[in-house]
């Protein structure tokens, strides 16, 4: 085991969790959870469909249970459901969150659900609220992290400690979230699309499918980890690429004149936008 992971499993080490809903964050939070050195019998899931939570506890050894259970034995409770079914959930939570003697870590991945909306139900709970995103589910995901009024430094660090099961953390206020939302949450479809171009370049110029799209995932994929580990700033790494009056600086001349950052700088911006207006709507359905 890592460094890192002795880490996260000895902030963990005694931590019970439940995770509620058992689709692709959750089902990823579990393995990930597992592979960090978390005892299955230390995790619980909860799932309206009963056939696909049986089917997650006989794959991982983790517990099947109720909503009601998960609230009364857990330490943390992960709310891994859609946001327009998170508003019963927190009610169902708010009646045996009250009967217990020891606090319990609320922690939200529901999309667009604001902090104050969650504690306007739960009332003086700590509260943390976590946009994953996608490559989390192949345990390379980055997950924004934020805390609401009743969170202290000590659940930070158990919310670190899970999502870096699962890729890394970063945290940062709730009010960066929309544009984390449209870079992070987003993003993996903008570099997909990328992808694809890449991919059908490749195919018209004779290239067969299944090679195109490897040469454009692996570039992309080599590309990335060289970009995480440079010290230096992106605008080097390009340049490092573009000799002069080469095949990099051919295509980047075009790039420049349709303006393909204009454009990616808008659609960053039209999902900010967006992310921001669903936010209104899902949290003003959870008051």
């Amino acid at each position: 085991m890592s460094h890192v992971s002795c880490l996260m499993s000895h902030v963990l080490r005694r931590k019970t969790i439940g995770i509620i809903g058992a689709g692709n964050m959750g089902q990823a939070l579990i393995k990930g959870l597992i592979q960090t050195g978390v005892a299955p019998k230390r995790l619980a899931v909860v799932e309206a469909e009963s056939q696909r939570a049986h089917l997650v506890a006989r794959r991982t050894g983790v517990r099947a249970v109720a909503l009601s259970q998960a609230a009364r034995e857990c330490d943390v409770v992960i709310l891994a459901v859609k946001p327009q079914d998170l508003a019963p959930v927190l009610i169902d939570l708010r009646e045996q969150v009250l009967k217990r003697r020891h606090r319990v870590l609320i922690i939200s991945i529901a999309a667009g659900v604001r902090l104050a909306s969650i504690e306007s139900v739960l009332g003086h709970v700590p509260v943390v609220r976590a946009m994953p995103n996608l490559p989390a589910t192949v345990g390379e995901g980055l997950t924004a992290l934020t805390r609401g009024r009743f969170a202290t430094a000590t659940d930070m660090a158990v919310a670190n400690a899970i999502f870096q099961s699962v890729g890394d953390v970063v945290e940062l206020p709730e009010r960066l979230f929309d544009l984390v939302t449209a870079i992070s949450g987003s993003g993996p479809a903008y570099f997909f699309l990328i992808f694809q171009a890449l991919r059908d370049a490749g195919i018209r110029g004779g290239l067969p499918k299944p090679i195109a799209q490897r040469l454009a995932v692996q570039t992309a994929y080599g590309s990335a980890r060289l970009a995480l580990q440079a010290r230096e700033e992106l605008e080097a790494l390009i340049a490092r690429v573009a000799s002069k009056k080469g095949t990099t600086e051919a295509a980047l001349k075009i790039f420049a004149r349709r303006g393909l950052v204009r454009i990616l700088q808008q659609g960053v911006g039209a999902a900010v936008t967006r992310s921001r207006r669903l936010s209104r709507v899902v949290s003003g359905g959870i008051r």
